[in-house]
């Protein structure tokens, strides 16, 4: 398993570096909301579709077929883009590389949640977590490293299919040994039936405030995490504007992204939650993108961008997950796998898309320096993101009094969620 996330994390990267080259190689920064919302669209419309036609296909059999579809439109992606390479291709790509990065890492969780127990996991899933994250830092700068050589960029779609091929053969050759947990046929649990219909799901963020404030967190933080992609790719273009040397800079930010990430997931995470306690660790996300926000005011440029949004992708990836994954514990077992799925796939995505559309309604009202304009509104964003969770916060601690975490000892907002960060550190 590691090494299947090892390769799945290494590709997903590649894909990153090629598409972010190739679509501010060939278009203006402009067309970046344009496409924030486009990505959002086809999200939730290819996501909703999937998750309905593949829940009864055997995991490992889905996996398989998700890979060769794969690694059969990059050998059309390759054509397309080598030899004719129209304007629309370049939208194509980078769409379709959004579906790739979720689909595929979230096939390969879902058969490591069916092949360990959760004592097991506990144990394991950080180091499966920490050999994607090398993955993806490995390919990012040998990336780097060819692309001096001059190698043409389009180029390395074979190898992303290369290491698609490798990861199916893995998979292939060992299932028998990755041993498929199924529920029990014609075992239905009709609480989870009855809280995951979509009439249940609204209801019930309607009437509860928790619920709704832990929305309005993940909105806004995906709000502001676009919003800072969109400064950064800004930057970036006007520092590089050649798709090569795009292509070497995004590899090199991957890269180093990629080693941020795994300092935080093996470092910082536990620190902050044992150090720190639930309540502090919430603020650290948004307090350092609010100094790295200041710093771009103080030293506009490339570097104060790349440093921020690192800053943003790792911690989100780790000090902050964490701390939501112990936040959603206060809600009751019965409707958190629908609220969280509604919330991780409509929500972000509906985060994704208010996020262009803040950028165009900007730049239409004020085509003279908007990218400020927008840059103040993130800033508003994160200091109504920090008042968001004095209400998570207030949330929290009135659901562990109503007695709402079955089978779950109470969790303070100190020290003691060492335990519960450990749950969700795989994640």
């Amino acid at each position: 398993m590691a090494a299947l996330l090892f390769l799945l994390i290494a590709a997903n990267n590649l894909i990153k570096i090629l598409r972010d080259s190739i679509f501010l190689g060939h278009h203006s920064v402009s067309e970046l909301p344009y496409l924030y919302i486009l990505v959002a669209v086809f999200a939730g419309v290819i996501i909703a579709t999937y998750t309905r036609y593949t829940a009864h296909v055997s995991l490992v059999r889905l996996i398989l077929a998700t890979n060769a579809i794969i690694i059969f439109m990059i050998a059309g992606f390759w054509f397309l883009l080598t030899y004719i390479d129209p304007a629309w291709s370049h939208y194509a790509f980078y769409i379709w590389s959004a579906m790739v990065s979720v689909i595929a890492v979230a096939q390969l969780w879902t058969l490591a949640n069916q092949i360990f127990n959760p004592d097991q996991g506990k144990r394991l899933f950080g180091l499966l977590t920490a050999g994607g994250t090398i993955g993806g830092a490995a390919a990012a700068f040998a990336t780097k490293w060819t692309l001096h050589l001059s190698v043409e960029s389009n180029h390395f779609l074979w190898v992303v299919g290369g290491i698609y091929l490798a990861a199916s053969l893995l998979l292939f050759l060992t299932q028998r040994r990755l041993k498929e947990t199924t529920p029990e046929k014609g075992v239905v649990n009709t609480n989870e039936t009855e809280a995951g219909t979509a009439e249940n799901v609204f209801a019930r963020l309607a009437d509860s405030r928790y619920l709704k404030t832990i929305a309005a967190v993940i909105l806004v933080s995906v709000v502001v995490s676009t919003l800072f992609d969109f400064e950064l790719k800004t930057a970036a273009k006007a520092s590089y504007p050649s798709k090569s040397a795009l292509a070497i800079f995004f590899s090199s930010y991957y890269g180093w992204l990629s080693v941020a990430t795994l300092f935080s997931q093996l470092i910082l995470t536990g620190k902050a939650l044992s150090k720190l306690g639930l309540s502090a660790s919430l603020y650290v996300t948004p307090v350092t993108l609010l100094t790295g926000a200041l710093a771009i005011m103080i030293w506009p440029g490339l570097i104060a961008a790349a440093l921020t949004r690192i800053a943003d992708a790792a911690l989100r990836n780790s000090i902050h997950r964490s701390s939501m994954e112990i936040i959603y514990m206060a809600v009751p077992a019965n409707v958190k796998k629908a609220i969280k799925t509604f919330l991780d796939v409509v929500v972000e995505r509906a985060g994704d898309a208010s996020a262009g559309f803040i950028i165009l309604l900007v730049s239409f009202s004020s085509l003279v320096g908007y990218r400020t304009y927008v840059h103040f509104i993130c800033v508003g964003l994160m200091f109504l993101w920090i008042a968001l969770i004095r209400f998570l916060q207030s949330g929290y601690a009135e659901a562990l009094r109503q007695g709402v975490l079955p089978n779950e000892p109470s969790l303070p907002l100190g020290s003691d969620a060492t335990a519960h960060a450990k749950l969700s550190s795989g994640d």
